[in-house]
């Protein structure tokens, strides 16, 4: 007998008191999304009824999933504990329990962050199952069943059980509950059978098992891929997290059906399980529905990732968490890898000892899975290397995470192993979002937000959705591959410190974005035709606009306002692509077949403000997503629309709201939440047989800017908000080049107003008027752009004592990809250079840096910086070690010394043999002004006699003046100068004029005689400070050889 037990259940977090009422599954963070990592100890607790507990029954109790190290007391005694987080486990409590009364069962969850590197969620967040069995009965997941197609083409199946009779005969008699011609399980073809299973004791049945399972079978070839019941399939495959937006960690059956559906839509057949076992709901729909499944143990093994994580409890307990991972599911036909580890650095660290426990978790798989129902293979990002390639010649399948680009190389040196992509993509897209133009690669902006035009790349992924579906594609002999991800997933949000990830094609809401419609032009069924055009149709009048179709058609057409565009055969693209002035209108886009004729039209509309809300209901087993998009008065979608949405459930519960903006902080809970690029969900649990109303409306008080509109005239640019009536506040200027690094060739003078700027070029190239606004964000929420090109003006400056963006490179000898704050990612093998010219140190010197970096890997490592470039006479300054570890996300200052001083106009070249996002660098000027100035580097030499001698200026006479510029004193000034020189002369008299903002300051000098080099230091007449030119002028009557000079910091007391 099994009793499902989440309901009737008590919660209490840090002490066992003041509990309230919970339903499980129950995640008990997801309420606060800016207290999502605080470590708690959280107590459930349930009363217990035991009238079916005679002394012939045992009673068992069992998790699918608590996060994370659980303990179970029943009845005040510890009953068991459990520390994975994400394996199913059971307690037999039969001698804790009393009959006949009622019983406590209290779980005691101790979780601890940083445990993993996402969002995991707290609590019992999968089912509970209350398990009665006779004393003679079925061991847990001891059923056993494997099937095989026999050479006639009939299908078998052998069994084997595992029970518990004491010692006692048994028998047990297995009934396949179908008649008729077997039909192999398959994606396409989901068909399930059962198994009852049934033990007899002494002649009595004391048990009864009923087990599901498909009949399949798989191939694997090094050289053909995969295919399944003899039939060849490409894994179009997505890696998966477990937790949702609204519910958090908190397993849900209806949510995760949707997901797979619209996954399903997109053309997905398989999904990775990251990085952890699934939830048995998970792995029943993917039974049900026809998903193949790798099913993942652990992000980490005897090497931790994080401090909590599972590295702590892996020596002790791997070998019950593999036990338990693989009996639970080895009968699913959905199964079809095991999958040992993602991204383990133990495989790389140390081979002796990543061998040893990678052959010890395989031999346990072995152990449990004996007839190989599905292969073992690992996740990883380090094939590139040695260690890792001799673990790989032990595994099943070899998985490659981001590193298709040793395929060919690897399936010629190892022509045995069966390769495919365990985690590819990794491009970031938020939905709705758009950055102009295509061609510049842009991860980071003002807004927290992604390019979903398809430019925002991290300096690990794809270069870009296209390549990855081709890179794969075209590679016939690989499995296939797992994009990383179906959908956003909470935590982990590269590039920002958001509350989620953008990796996704579904945002957090199960919203599409666009990349979702270019991997279904290539996945889905060919039969039914795919067209899908973006951007949305709504921006600045003559901006110019890359438009992208993709299909799966022969050709598409782009009109705008019925007007061809162009018309472009598909071949082997995903997309094709425009650049179109934007003007006001219908934007349309046709799809022909191969003779021409028409299979697919799709419309984008300019449109108005919003002023109603379209809802769409969608009702699953139990509960009912309702999807509101804003349109404007003539019905046409508002795609930018932001407007606030207050959500009213009558008759039923609301369980939340989301939008899929990683920035909104909103809890899911509230009943009020703005929209995203024009649309929003709505959760709703019904009460069965009730009737229910949703009711959503706008909130009219402070309404956000949703664009605004920037119009040009000249070098003039003005901004208008939209709408009309959006609530007033500061415009934010900003002069940038297309990847949004502030620009050097323009500077902008702002409009008395506010509401404009005045362009002021200074060098040669694109720039970028941005305008934005806050929308009572912390950061920018809103933003428009439009573009000017200089020319004429000959090549900007770089200011090296000002921060100075590593996006602002101006040579690399690799093709450098996308850095985390706008700054650029070096590569893993071989040398990146990032090379900056024309720094204009002026007058001033430095021969220290700092630079910020970000290096996607724990161990040090050296990086050199030069004096120009490597392969043109530069010459290296410094070979700096770098020891500071990784911090994810994260970049570090580091402070470089370098062998001697810079200054005048100087190209700077960071050479790196190893893979680190680079934010920028600037320079710590060496202030001359309290250093010894040698006298022949003055910047003005003028007067009726004297001779300059490198260094030094010998043989100075009447009116002779030397001129230094650019002294910053600082508050406290000087009082003091040295001079180094030699003189025949008893006295020279020499003039010292400071130069400054509030005047001419005169201080004279007698400078005696010194027959030999030497040094004196005299007083200034007062202190002088603050910003100063220096001119030394020697009177009539001087001789004098002078070599250098220095003043000195005043004291506080000199003041």
């Amino acid at each position: 007998m099994k009793i499902h037990l989440n309901d009737g259940w008590m919660f209490s977090l840090g002490e066992p008191d003041n509990f309230t009422p919970v339903s499980l599954p129950h995640d008990w963070q997801i309420k606060d999304p800016k207290a999502w990592y605080q470590s708690g100890v959280g107590w459930y607790e349930h009363k217990l009824e035991t009238p079916y507990l005679t002394p012939d029954k045992r009673v068992f109790l069992r998790f699918d999933g608590v996060y994370m190290n659980s303990t179970l007391y029943v009845n005040g005694k510890q009953a068991g504990e459990w520390k994975y987080g994400f394996t199913a486990f059971e307690h037999d409590i039969t001698d804790f329990l009393r009959a006949d009364e009622e019983n406590t069962l209290l779980v005691k969850v101790d979780a601890c962050f940083p445990s993993a590197r996402w969002y995991t969620g707290a609590g019992i967040y999968r089912d509970v199952s209350l398990i009665v069995k006779d004393k003679y009965h079925f061991v847990t997941d001891g059923i056993y069943i494997t099937t095989k197609q026999t050479e006639d083409g009939q299908w078998t199946y052998e069994v084997s059980a595992e029970v518990e009779t004491g010692g006692a005969p048994y028998e047990v008699i297995h009934t396949l509950l179908h008649e008729g011609e077997i039909i192999p399980w398959s994606p396409k073809q989901p068909q399930l059978y059962t198994l009852r299973s049934q033990l007899l004791v002494n002649g009595q049945v004391t048990d009864t098992m009923d087990t599901r399972f498909g009949f399949r079978s798989l191939h694997f070839s090094p050289d053909d891929g995969f295919a399944i019941n003899g039939e060849k399939m490409k894994l179009n495959g997505v890696c998966l997290h477990q937790e949702f937006s609204i519910i958090g960690a908190a397993v849900h059956p209806d949510f995760i059906k949707r997901q797979i559906l619209a996954l399903k839509r997109m053309g997905v057949n398989a999904i990775r399980a990251a990085h952890n076992p699934p939830s048995a709901v998970l792995m029943d729909m993917a039974d049900e529905m026809g998903m193949l499944v790798v099913s993942e143990f652990s992000d980490m093994w005897q090497l931790p990732k994080t401090e909590y994580d599972y590295a702590r409890y892996f020596d002790a307990w791997h070998e019950r968490d593999v036990a338990s991972w693989i009996r639970r599911d080895r009968n699913r036909p959905s199964v079809i890898m095991w999958s040992l580890g993602n991204e383990i650095p133990d495989t790389h660290a140390d081979y002796e000892k990543g061998s040893q426990v990678m052959r010890a978790l395989q031999d346990l798989v072995r152990a449990h899975d004996p007839q190989g129902q599905a292969l073992t293979t690992l996740g990883s990002n380090y094939m590139a290397w040695e260690n890792t390639q001799k673990c790989a010649e032990e595994i099943g399948a070899v998985g490659y995470n981001y590193a298709e680009f040793l395929y060919n190389k690897h399936h010629e040196q190892f022509p045995h192993w069966i390769i495919y992509g365990s985690e590819t993509c990794s491009t970031v897209q938020s939905r709705g979002i758009y950055r102009f133009p295509l061609r510049q690669s842009v991860l980071s902006d003002d807004d927290m937000q992604t390019s979903s035009l398809g430019n925002s790349t991290t300096s690990w992924g794809a270069k870009s959705i296209d390549d990855c579906i081709k890179d794969d594609r075209d590679t016939p002999f690989s499995l296939g591959q797992f994009v990383w991800t179906g959908q956003d997933y909470l935590g982990e949000p590269t590039p920002y410190h958001t509350k989620n990830s953008y990796f996704g094609m579904l945002d957090t809401a199960g919203f599409e974005k666009d990349g979702f419609y270019m991997f279904q032009s290539a996945w889905a069924d060919p039969k039914q035709p795919v067209l899908h055009l973006f951007p949305y149709w709504d921006f600045n009048e003559g901006q110019e606009i890359d438009v992208r179709v993709c299909s799966n058609q022969h050709s598409v057409a782009l009109y705008i306002n019925d007007q061809l565009v162009g018309k472009q055969e598909m071949g082997t693209e995903i997309t094709r692509n425009w650049v179109l002035p934007y003007q006001k209108g219908r934007l349309r886009a046709d799809a022909f077949d191969k003779n021409g004729q028409l299979t697919a039209s799709v419309e984008r509309f300019s449109f108005g403000e919003a002023s109603q809300l379209a809802l769409t209901y969608e009702h699953l087993d139990e509960l009912t997503f309702v999807s509101m998009t804003a349109l404007d008065d003539q019905g046409l979608p508002v795609e930018n629309a932001n407007r606030l949405v207050r959500v009213t459930v009558k008759g039923a519960a609301l369980l939340g709201l989301d939008n899929g903006d990683a920035s909104d902080y909103t809890p899911y809970q509230h009943h009020e939440r703005r929209l995203f690029s024009g649309k929003l969900l709505a959760v709703v649990k019904p009460v069965a047989g009730k009737e229910w109303t949703l009711e959503a409306a706008f909130v009219d008080e402070d309404i956000p800017v949703r664009r605004v509109n920037l119009t040009k005239e000249g070098y003039h640019v003005r901004a208008n908000l939209l709408p009309e009536n959006a609530v007033k506040q500061p415009l934010v200027w900003r002069l940038t080049n297309a990847a949004g690094v502030d620009s050097n060739i323009a500077q902008m003078q702002v409009d008395e107003d506010g509401q404009g700027v005045t362009v002021i070029p200074t060098g040669d190239g694109e720039v970028y008027v941005r305008c934005g606004v806050h929308n009572g964000k912390e950061h920018l929420d809103r933003y428009a752009q439009i573009s000017y090109t200089i020319e004429g003006l000959g090549e900007a400056a770089l200011n090296p004592f000002e921060f100075i963006s590593a996006g602002l490179y101006s040579f690399s000898n690799v093709k450098l990809t996308n850095g985390n704050e706008r700054g650029v990612a070096t590569l893993r093998d071989g040398e990146s250079w990032v090379c900056f010219d024309n720094l204009n140190f002026g007058a001033n010197t430095s021969d220290e840096l700092s630079v910020w970096l970000f290096p996607l890997s724990h161990d040090p490592f050296h990086f050199e910086v030069w004096d120009g470039r490597p392969d043109q006479g530069g010459q290296i300054l410094t070979r700096h070690f770098y020891d500071l570890g990784m911090i994810w996300n994260t970049y570090q200052e580091v402070r470089v010394k370098l062998n001697r001083a810079l200054t005048g106009t100087a190209s700077l070249c960071f050479v790196f043999t190893i893979k680190s996002h680079i934010k920028g660098f600037l320079f710590h000027q060496k202030t001359r002004s309290f250093e010894e100035i040698e006298a022949g580097t003055c910047e003005e030499l003028y007067g009726d006699s004297f001779r300059r001698d490198g260094a030094h200026v010998l043989d100075i006479g009447n009116n002779t003046t030397l001129g230094f510029k650019h002294f910053d004193f600082g508050e406290m000034g000087t009082r003091e100068i040295t001079l180094t020189y030699d003189s025949e002369n008893q006295k020279n008299p020499v003039q010292i004029r400071f130069v400054g903002e509030e005047g001419v300051t005169r201080v004279m000098l007698s400078v005696p005689q010194a027959k030999e080099k030497t040094t004196h230091t005299f007083p200034l007449d007062e202190v002088v400070s603050g910003k100063q030119d220096v001119n030394l002028v020697f009177l009539p009557g001087c001789k004098i050889n002078l070599y250098s000079l220095r003043f000195t910091q005043a004291s506080g007391q000199d003041n």
